[in-house]
């Protein structure tokens, strides 16, 4: 059995997730899945709320993956290199035109 090793920051970031509400696609359920995949939350960017849809952004043949989101109509991004690690930034956007970003990475 596989142990679950989460600090109390990425618990509170998977929580925000977690306890997002909405319309379906569940922005919960959606990193659920790729967290049951073997990926690891690190880090959620923006303001989580319900969302109309959905994206993902991943590459194994780029050096780095741009993670972007919009807060209070701004927009916002980080570069997250793949160096040692596969980084997969799911998008959602939501109804009032803001977006947010999940974070996941796996181990190359």
């Amino acid at each position: 059995m596989r142990t679950l090793k989460i600090n109390l920051e990425k618990f509170w970031l998977l929580s925000l997730i977690f306890l997002s509400g909405g319309c379906a696609p569940n922005p919960t359920e959606v990193a659920q899945e790729w967290i049951d995949k073997g990926w690891t939350l690190v880090r959620t960017h923006g303001e989580v709320g319900p969302i109309k849809r959905h994206g993902k952004l991943m590459s194994k043949q780029a050096q780095a993956v741009e993670a972007s989101w919009i807060q209070n109509g701004k927009r916002k991004t980080k570069i997250y290199p793949q160096d040692n690690h596969w980084v997969l930034v799911l998008r959602f956007f939501k109804k009032d035109g803001d977006e947010f970003a999940v974070v996941l990475r796996r181990r190359k």
